[in-house]
This record gives structure tokens, sequence and C-alpha cells, in this order.
């Protein structure tokens, strides 16, 4: 793995080499990095369906209030302003849904266009001044761009490691050139499996191949090429930082400075504590807590272990028997810190709830007890059938994801993404309405997930044409994914969609609109209300609307064909010319290729312009194009 601009950073301050996060996930980490809490006091316990209480600190906050310029660059849809963390922040840049569709996963953007929209910004932010800048790349899909994916065959993680590890490098150079003198902290939310123990990701488990992870701080008076060995965490960051800067400290953290650290204090070795709720909230599976006490890891689980981190680092030898008492004192422990926590406590289940899990088999009808729930470490063996579905549905037959994800839900019925996967493949088959049915069933026993609310939307929309029910059905749906995820693009864009199937391009526009409103910077919802606007017969709004779309995204093809049509109605053949290219260059189709000849020959006389737009259309064109003959003759003659 090659990281070099992180290791000069590594040398030039102190590298941390027991460093823990909270959390597998990268909200609730990401929380605990800025308030200096765990998970159960901070209250964000998962990615989706939690949001950090307006009433908890944060550190930006009181970097702001003491005057510093604040600002925050984030690369995925999991850290948009709505998990609250905007808070305290000048300028909170989520636009992390930019570029083409397929290029990277449209919830995220890649490291280089991150780091490309900080430098664009560099420049304004004045001292004192607190800058985050959040990079997803190694993370599943590991997709390294060129020359990354050449250099790192077969290993796709170590290129997405290395492409970001260059994106650090750009921007701790423009820091440098502008000479201020700089703390730096690096850190990561968690670590990937990559196959350990049974899990390909995160999430799902508390070893440390998720839970150990980099921690380095540099700046004046700490001392270089420095280590810390003890156990330290990202709940000790905001801390750690507000102590450095001689700022009051956030009240009642979990953290502690590590200063004294930083200045060869004998190392302190206090408790840390972990989570995960995901395999509960997702996959219906007993949730996991741990506790690292010096030397010892303990995992409260159906099966509980216990680890030995300095010997056994791949956490392989559970000593949960052979050190029995050891192990009974961390639970204890453990037990007492998480006594009062509301989200560990099963019984606080509904009637109602209870009844609507048991209906999917999800529990027994007296209520999801510890012992009753499925240990991860069985549970993680069922996920394959969960792959190959998601695989059959995206990249195969669809018919071929029922058999798995079938087997996978007689299982293991409280599993939602299986269920949300099987939705897919019954949607993809036109079965809608059982695809509406599998939908339905997941909101009912997870009411707050928004993408359920999103895909049963969907559901509906297929049949909405011609029935008015279906059409009642889809549109309450998104509208209840928009009460819980106000910033989801997709899902304003196919409720639009929705509007425009009943031939009502008002409310499409208005839907589009309530986006913008709502802060959603998309170039495909800025390219729709260009086309809406195109067709209300208002030049200037659509024009307004597509060139937001390409501020968004320089290639969206649509987007500049429309302004090309705007140019060529307002009489500039020349611009028309100019956004057609460009156009045809986004996404190359005959007919752009044709329309651009045209401008060129017959608006613009531009004889070799045309010939070259035309010889370009019989390249792109199929066979059976009715236009073939045609063309090649205007090339023929266009070069005599």
């Amino acid at each position: 793995m090659e990281t070099p601009r992180i290791d000069a950073l590594a040398k030039s301050g102190m590298l941390f080499t027991q460093a823990l996060s909270p959390a597998p996930l990268t909200l609730p980490a990401h929380v605990s990095l800025l308030t200096g809490l765990v998970p159960r006091h901070h209250g964000v316990r998962d990615n989706l369906g939690f949001k950090l209480d307006p009433k908890i600190p944060l550190l930006t906050e009181r970097l702001s209030a003491a005057g510093y310029a604040t600002a925050a660059f984030v690369s995925a849809a999991v850290l948009d302003r709505d998990g609250g963390l905007a808070r305290g922040f000048a300028s909170y840049d989520d636009l992390v849904r930019v570029g083409d569709r397929g290029a990277f996963d449209y919830q995220e953007r890649a490291a280089s266009q991150t780091a490309d929209a900080v430098l664009n910004q560099l420049n304004a932010l004045k001292p004192p001044f607190f800058l985050w800048v959040h990079f997803y790349d190694p993370h599943l899909p590991y997709v390294p761009p060129e020359p990354y994916a050449s250099r790192f065959p077969g290993r796709p993680y170590d290129g997405e490691v290395a492409f970001m590890d260059a994106q650090v490098g750009r921007i701790m150079d423009a820091l440098k050139r502008r000479g201020t003198t700089l703390y730096v902290a690096v850190a990561g939310d968690h670590g990937e499996s990559l196959g350990e123990h049974g899990e390909d990701g995160h999430g799902v488990f508390l070893y440390q191949a998720t839970q150990h992870v980099p921690l380095i701080m540099t700046g004046p008076g700490i001392p270089p090429g420095t280590t810390a060995g003890a156990n330290v965490g990202l709940i000790d960051v905001a801390p750690t930082l507000l102590d450095l800067l001689r700022l009051a400290p956030l009240p009642e953290t979990d953290g502690r400075s590590l200063v004294p650290l930083l200045h060869g204090a004998r190392p302190l070795s206090p408790d840390y504590e972990m989570e995960t709720f995901y395999p509960e909230f997702s996959y219906g599976w007993a949730p996991l807590r741990a506790l690292c006490s010096g030397p010892y890891k303990f995992v409260d689980a159906p099966r509980e272990e216990l680890y030995e981190l300095p010997t056994d680092p791949r956490e392989i030898r559970n000593l949960v028997k052979s050190k029995a008492k050891r192990a009974d004192e961390i639970a204890r422990v453990l037990a007492e810190l998480t006594r009062d926590d509301a989200a560990a406590a099963p019984d606080d289940v509904s009637a109602e709830r209870r009844a609507k899990l048991a209906a999917l088999g999800y529990v027994s009808q007296g209520g999801p007890g510890r012992s009753e729930a499925l240990d991860p470490k069985d549970g993680v063996k069922l996920l394959p059938d969960l792959d190959a579905g998601r695989r059959a549905v995206q990249l195969g037959d669809p018919r071929d994801a029922v058999a798995p994800l079938a087997r996978l839900l007689a299982a293991n019925p409280g599993n939602i993404p299986a269920r949300l996967a099987l939705g897919e493949a019954q949607l993809a088959l036109g079965r809608t309405d059982e695809a509406a049915a599998t939908y339905r069933a997941v909101t009912a026993v997870a009411p707050t997930y928004a993408l359920a609310w999103f895909d049963l939307g969907n559901a509906w929309a297929g049949k909405a044409v011609h029935d008015a029910a279906a059409f009642a059905e889809a549109k309450a749906a998104y509208e209840r994914a928009l009460a819980l995820a106000p910033r989801h693009a997709d899902t304003y864009l196919n409720l639009a969609a929705l509007y425009a199937t009943r031939r009502d391009p008002g409310a499409a526009r208005q839907t589009l609109l309530r986006a913008r409103a709502a802060s959603v910077s998309d170039p495909a919802i800025e390219t729709e209300l260009g086309l809406l606007d195109t067709a209300r017969k208002d030049p200037a709004g659509a024009r307004e609307a597509f060139t937001r779309a390409l501020a968004l995204n320089p290639r969206q093809p649509e987007a500049l064909l429309g302004l090309g049509q705007l140019a060529y109605d307002g009489g500039d053949f020349a611009a028309a010319a100019a956004y057609y290219d460009r156009a045809l260059q986004a996404k190359p189709t005959p007919s752009v290729a044709k329309t651009l000849g045209a401008i060129r020959l017959y608006q613009l006389n531009d004889r070799a312009g045309a010939r070259a737009a035309f010889t370009r259309a019989i390249a792109l064109a199929p066979p059976d194009d009715p236009d073939l003959a045609e063309l090649r003759t205007l090339v023929g003659e266009l070069q005599r």
C-alpha cells in the first residue's frame, strides 16, 4: 500500500498506533469525532434514520464562536448536512452528486473531485480557519481511477488508498504555499474488513480490522517522528484540538485531551467502548458492543469474545473461557456503562411493532430477547446469498436473484437489505404487486427507513399512468421518503416524473423547485427544470436552470443540448454549435452529430466543420439509420 503523503505527515508529527473508532459506521464515527462523545451519548447509532440533536455542541461551533473561519467538504451522502454536522460551519460543501452518475456511485464523489472543490475555495479561508476535508475513497465499491487501477492490479482497495493519498498531497501542497502555520489531524472513521472474519466491508463486526484506525497529529510544538502506543480514540480528537488552540473544552465529553501525550507524558490507558447496531437495524441480528480495557478487548455478543490484542491483533484466539475472570470483569464494566442506554432495550418495542415483526417471522410474539437474536458471527455466513441476489438484479438476470434471496429470507426473515433486493427483482420481472407488498412489509418494520419508502413509490409508479389508486400510493410513498430524507435528489426526480406521467408538468416543476429550495444541488434536477421551463416557453428560466446544471456537471449532455437549442432559437448559431459540440463530446450520438453538422453547414457556412460532424454521425449511426445514404452523399460533396 502506497501512502507517501500521509506517511510524510506522520513523520512530521505524532502517530498514534492504537487509535480506535467507536463505531464501524461513517456518520456515528464522525459525530463522535466532532463531539467527543460515544454514540450512546450523542444518539446517532447508524448511518440511516438518525440525526444529531441540535442541543449537543460541536467542535466547530466552539471554533466559529472563537472567530475561526470554518469550512467542510464531504464526499458521501451519508455526511449530508441532514445528519446534523453542518452546525458551526460557515460553508458546508456536501455536493456529492456531481459528475456522471455512472462514473462513481452517484451518492459519493471521488477524492479528486473533493480536492478540486477544496482548492477552488481555499483562498477564501482567511486565518484563523478550521478546514475539514472528508474523503470516501477507500470504501466499497472499490473503483480506483487510472493510473491507480493499473498500478494495483487485483488490489482495488490499495489503489483507492493511493489515489486518496495523492489528493491529500494536493491539498497539503496548497496549504504550504500559503505559508500558514497549521495543526493537522489525519483520522480514519473506520476500516474495511476485506474478508477478515467473513466480512467484506464494515458495519457488522467490531474487530480491529474496522476499529483500529489511523490517527496523526502534526503542528507547532508536536515533536516530529514520534509515536504513542496507548489506546486512544476518535472521541479524543475534538478535546485535543481545543486544548492545542487554548479554547474552552466542550462540556461533558467522553474523550480527553491528548496534549500531554503530544508533549511526552506517560500514557494513560482508559477504557474505550465501541458499538454497532447495524446488524440489528439492517439484518435483525444481535447488536454488538465492545470494550477495550488495557491489552484486552471484550465483545458482548450472544457468544461472548475476549481477545488479547498485543499478542493476537487479528483476534483469532477467543480467550473468554480460558480467561473467564478477566472477561467477566470487563463485561460488568461494559454492562454498567450501558445499563441505561435506550437503544439496547428490546423490551421497549411496542406491541404494534412486535406484531409487525412477528408477521415477518422476525421475532416471536414475546419480543426479541437477547438470546433469540442471531449472532452476527452466524449471520455473516448468510450474506453471500444477499450478494448473489444483488448481482443478479444489477448485472445479470433478475430471475436468478429470487432463489438466493428467498433462501436467505427463510433463514433470516428480518434482513431488510435482502427484502429490498427481492423487491428490486420482482419489479424488474414485472411483478409490481409483489414488489409493492415486499416494500410495504419493510416500511411496516422500519418506518423511518427512507429508502424503503422510495422503493415503494417506485413500485406503485409503474402502474400509475392509468391507475389513480396507484398514483396516490406512489405519491404518498415519495412524500414520506422526502419527510425522512428531505435532500434525496432521486426522490424529487421520481416524484416529478410521476406527475409527468399524469400530464401535470406544473406539479412536476413545483416538485423540482422544492428540491432547489431544500438546497439539493443536482445536475439532473436542474436539467429537468430547464426542460420544463423550455416547454412552458420561459427561455430565461430554462437558461438559468441549464447553467446551474453545468456548474454542477460541465458534461451534462441534456443541459448542453438545452442551451444549444436556446442559442439557436435566439439566432446565436456560433454559440449553438459550441454547445452541441460539447454535448457530442460528453455523450456521442448520431442525432447530435447530425444537428451540429447542419448548423455548421447551413447557418455558419463552415464546410470543414460540417464534414467532420457528418463523418462523426456516420461512424455513430447504426446500419439501419435511414439518413446514412444522405449523410454519405453530403460528406462526399463537402470533400469536393
